[in-house]
Formats: structure tokens, sequence, C-alpha cells
């Protein structure tokens, strides 16, 4: 095989100098990057300038002088302004290799192979490769680093395999810390010409341990977290925790137990009660560093037609959340509860036809099989208008333990009536509700929002 020319992440992406600012077509429109031929849309950080039309000259260049043809094609190279030895240096690249060139290789391996490509020649691999899904594919991630006096440079690469492609997106810069915030990013990406994507992730009422975080976060893209604590406890193990679970690279659902009907009393009662439930969850929400706008849902648990001390609580709720700068949700049943008389009522589409003009986030559950696949998290999860609730924006699809009377014919569970973490979780009694949701942030709670 002829010798192959990369951008690479430390040889071409950090140690190029400043080059001059191109208009080159690299397809970044208004801030957003697209690529028809591979089906994705990708945002970069903002700030960055465009040098893509430099890169794929510098390639073109190197390879005539190489008198090679193998090398990769350069989609998008961006950096900061000024020197490469500031500390606030970054950059962003997108190189794609022929899947085909490493046909002796499975997946995993030519994924892992790229990485290691794409950082280049005198770097040093730093800890071991990571397999994780972002935007419902499979990437290996690689951190790299590389000592320039009085410099130590670092780069995280992510490659994954679509259209026949290895796709590597590439992110450097002089500090660890900034690497991983701007590796952020990929957060944003889609494969947009595809199915509508959804995103797994996972409920419980207990934290799930530090030490568990990054094997779940192999299967997950969010999580659970409570602001009070959840039902049937006493503690809320999940409080300080935020920073932990951001760092793993998790989205939130963010979550604030309700009221039950018997705690309730009058509608004037109970709707002053939801004003002070609405005050403690944004304040707890403040606490843990959530930002404005995220998403707080009001857990819901009983189901049905709600009665009028229940809409009361709830509305007021929803009422003061909004005028505290958050965003209302609800998680409350998505599934036909019997009525006098042969007829049905869904909780969600009743509380959805009462809500007036308040815009409300509807996470809803709904375990019974059909339509859900049972405790199964593995493959792309369907999308929770698929639960029946069409305008549903996350799907409960799978409690534990298992609900005998609606889910009995569900597969998937452990023989002790659990839904267990993939892999380790039946070791570890680590059982968990599966969700799939149209965001990997479904509270949009992360510190750096995504669009």
């Amino acid at each position: 095989m002829k010798k192959l020319l990369a951008v690479a992440a430390f040889r071409i992406l950090l140690c190029l100098p400043m080059l001059p600012r191109t208009d080159d077509a690299s397809g970044l429109k208004d801030g957003v990057f697209s690529d028809s031929k591979l089906d994705l849309r990708y945002t970069p950080p903002a700030g960055l300038i465009d040098e893509t039309s430099d890169a794929r000259d510098f390639v073109r260049e190197k390879a005539a002088s190489l008198h090679t043809s193998n090398t990769m094609d350069v989609l998008l190279r961006m950096t900061s302004e000024g020197d490469d030895t500031a500390p606030a240096w970054q950059s962003v690249g997108i190189e794609t290799y022929s899947r085909s060139k490493f046909a002796s290789l499975d997946d995993a391996a030519a994924e892992a192979k790229l990485n290691v490509w794409v950082a280049g020649a005198g770097v040093k691999a730093v800890g071991g490769q990571e397999r994780l899904s972002i935007a419902g594919h499979a990437f290996v991630a690689s951190n790299f680093g590389r000592s320039e006096p009085p410099l130590l440079k670092h780069a995280r690469v992510y490659t994954t395999i679509h259209n026949g492609k290895l796709v590597a997106f590439a992110f450097s810069a002089n500090s660890a810390d900034k690497v991983a915030l701007i590796a952020d990013s990929l957060q944003t990406l889609a494969f947009v010409a595809e199915t509508p994507l959804a995103y797994l992730g996972f409920d419980r009422n207990e934290y799930p341990g530090d030490q568990n975080l990054k094997q779940l976060r192999a299967t997950f893209s969010y999580s659970s977290y409570w602001l009070n604590n959840p039902p049937g406890t006493n503690v809320n193990a999940w409080l300080g925790k935020r920073s932990k679970l951001e760092a793993a690279g998790f989205g939130f659902m963010v979550l604030f137990n309700g009221r039950l009907y018997r705690d309730l009393g009058s509608e004037a009662r109970a709707s002053m009660v939801g004003k002070r439930d609405a005050q403690a969850a944004v304040a707890s929400a403040k606490r843990e560093g959530f930002p404005a706008q995220t998403i707080i849902f009001l857990d819901q648990e009983e189901g049905g037609r709600l009665l009028p001390a229940q809409k009361a609580y709830l509305f007021a709720w929803v009422d003061g959340i909004s005028q505290a700068g958050f965003r209302p949700g609800v998680y409350c049943s998505g599934m036909p509860a019997p009525e006098k008389g042969g007829a049905s009522i869904i909780t969600a589409e009743d509380i959805r036809q009462s809500a007036g003009d308040r815009h409300i986030t509807y996470w809803v559950t709904n375990d019974g099989c059909p339509p859900s696949s049972g405790c199964v998290a593995s493959g792309q999860p369907g999308m929770p208008g698929a639960s029946g609730v069409e305008f549903a924006e996350v799907w409960q699809f799978a409690q534990s333990p298992r609900r005998k009377d609606v889910a009995a014919a569900c597969k998937g569970y452990n023989s002790d009536g659990n839904c267990y973490a993939p892999s380790f979780g039946a070791l570890q009694q680590l059982h968990l509700d599966l969700n799939t949701a149209t965001s990997a942030d479904p509270s949009h709670g992360r510190s750096h929002q995504l669009p």
C-alpha cells in the first residue's frame, strides 16, 4: 500500500502555522456543517475560523510530492484565531477514509486504527480505546498527547462507519479540559437523511454509582436526575452528581417527584402546593447547576383522567416552572385507562387537552408489549411516538421490575423480573427503566446547550 497521507490531529491540525482565511465551500452554512454524501449534520464550536480549503490544498500538494493518491478526504478543518501556542488555542477536523481499505479488520479495529492515523506520527496514546454511542452510531474514541515544551498538546479522535466510509472527528487543544469541552459539540451530530434518530436512556430512583457511569454510557445517551426524593424513598442520592454525569457524557431527564391525590386536598390548596413545589423544583435545579430553560419533568404517578385537584396542582406547578425561566414537562401514563361505559382515557392526552396554551413536554410510560419491545437495550430504539402518544418526546418502554399485569408478554427481562443494564447490570443488581427520546439530552440540561 502506498503511504497514507492524512490531515492529522497533531501533524496538521496542531502543527501548521496560522493560515489565511478562505471562502472555501466546506459545507458550512450559518455555523452548521452538512455533507449530503454522508447525510450528516454537525454544529462545530462557535468562534472558529474555517481553514478547510487550505487543509485540502496542503494534502493535495503533499500527495503530489510523495507521488501517492492514498489520502484521506478532508471535510472540515477549523481553528481558533491566534498562534497555536496560545493557551486557548483549539481546532476541529473531520476526515473520511474508505472502509474497504481495511477489509481485513473488523469495524472496531478499523475505527481504532484510523484514530491513530488521524492523530499522526510522534504522538502518544493516553489511556485505552472507548466504545461510545453517538447519534445512533457506534464510535471508537481515543485520546492522544504530544509534548512540545513548554506545551503538552492534547487530542481526542472519534471514528465511526457510515455509508461505506470511516468518518473521523478530531478535536485538538492545548489542555485536556479544552479538548473535552469542544468534543462535547459531537452531541449536535445527526445523520439527517436516515429515519429520524431516537436515543436510548435509563432512569432509576437510586443513583447508579460513580463506578458504573463509564459502562452505562457505552449504551445510554442520557440518565434521569431527581431534584427531590424519588418515590418511595427518604433520601436523594442523585444530588451533587450532575457534574460527574455530564463529565461522563450523559444528557439528562430532570425529575421532580409530584404529590399524590390524597395529599392535595381542595383545588385551592392543591394550587398553592403546586406553586410551592415549583419553587422547590427550581431552587433545587439551580443548586444542582442546571441552566435556565432546562426542562423539569413533574412525576405524575397516578394515571387515568386527572381529578380537578390534580389538575389544579399540575398546572400551578407548570406555570411556576415557566415563570421562573425553566421549561415544564410531565412524566405520566401513555396507556389507555378504562372508564365507565366502556370508554378509555390516556393521561397524557387528558393533560394536553386541559392545558390550554401552556407548552408542556411529555414523557410517557407504556411498557405493554406491543408497542414496547420489552427490556431491550440494543439496536436502534423506536421513536417516542410509537408509544401510542404521537406528541411524546420521551417514552419509557420498560420498567423494573416488570409489571405482571401489563408486561407479562414482554421479553428481555431477567428471571427475577428486573430489567438490568447490559453486560454487567445483573451481576451488580443494577436494575433500571429504559427510555427512548428524540434528543440525547431530553431536558436540555447540559452546561453547553444543544440546538
